[in-house]
């Protein structure tokens, strides 16, 4: 309810400031579950998605931003609960992967899920190499991929004496589901090496459809926050 009410306020709110583009939005199933799955390039996306995607969306948040040692931080956690955020290890690994339990209750039942497999922003508009959560919410659920495509969705300065967004824009791609055979090798894999490559592999072609969308150069490793020791140059994707 809070999150419809938000969004039924908000959206208008979205369009007047931002002038976004939604392409593409028929492929979104009106209902059953669905993983939307695209690149990370700035925080414009956390409320471009919910404002334009015609579904109520379910995002994995870094659980940082779900601490409770402070009055502002547990309001901040109700607030990302309220948005249907729910908090995600991206350690990677075993504690990825048990994170996800709330992520397949939503697929179970009808709902669609947002994620931005390279975890952290990307540092310099380039395209990172996909952490695997995303294949095991698709192999496990059976649950349709819909790659997207962000542009322009990182608070720049322009002539505005502060960061704003300039016209972004959403390209969906068109669905697509992993091989039974494929599925069935991951449930019954033998070993967790078995387990790896198949979800490496999912992965991969996962990011590959995002980058057919996207155009962005691909990079063979994970994305990191850029510090001061190893600045990052700032090439935002205006595709």
């Amino acid at each position: 309810m809070f999150y419809s009410v938000v969004r039924f306020f908000g959206r208008p709110l979205v369009y007047l400031l931002f002038w976004p583009a939604l392409k593409n939005k028929q492929v979104v199933p009106k209902q059953g579950p669905a993983i939307l799955a695209g690149n990370h390039l700035g925080t414009g996306e956390a409320i471009l998605l919910p404002a334009l995607v015609p579904r109520q969306l379910t995002f994995p948040a870094k659980q940082e931003l779900f601490r409770t040692d402070t009055i502002l931080h547990r309001m901040g956690a109700w607030f990302l609960r309220m948005f249907h955020q729910v908090p995600m290890d991206r350690a990677g690994g075993e504690a990825s992967a048990d994170a996800l339990g709330s992520i397949y209750q939503v697929l179970e039942d009808g709902g669609v899920v947002a994620i931005h497999p390279e975890g952290h922003r990307s540092p310099d508009g380039r395209l990172y190499k996909g952490h695997t959560g995303v294949a095991r919410l698709a192999l496990r659920s059976g649950a349709p991929v819909i790659p997207f495509g962000c542009f322009r969705t990182r608070f720049v300065r322009k002539w505005l004496p502060f960061p704003w967004l300039y016209r972004p824009e959403v390209r969906l791609g068109e669905p697509f589901t992993f091989p039974d055979e494929m599925r069935e090798d991951f449930l019954n894999a033998a070993d967790r090496d078995e387990t790896a490559e198949i979800l490496r592999e999912a992965t991969d072609e996962v990011m590959r459809r995002i980058q057919a969308i996207t155009g962005q150069e691909m990079v063979n490793e994970y994305s990191y926050r850029p510090t001061a020791a190893s600045p990052a140059k700032d090439r935002e994707n205006t595709a």
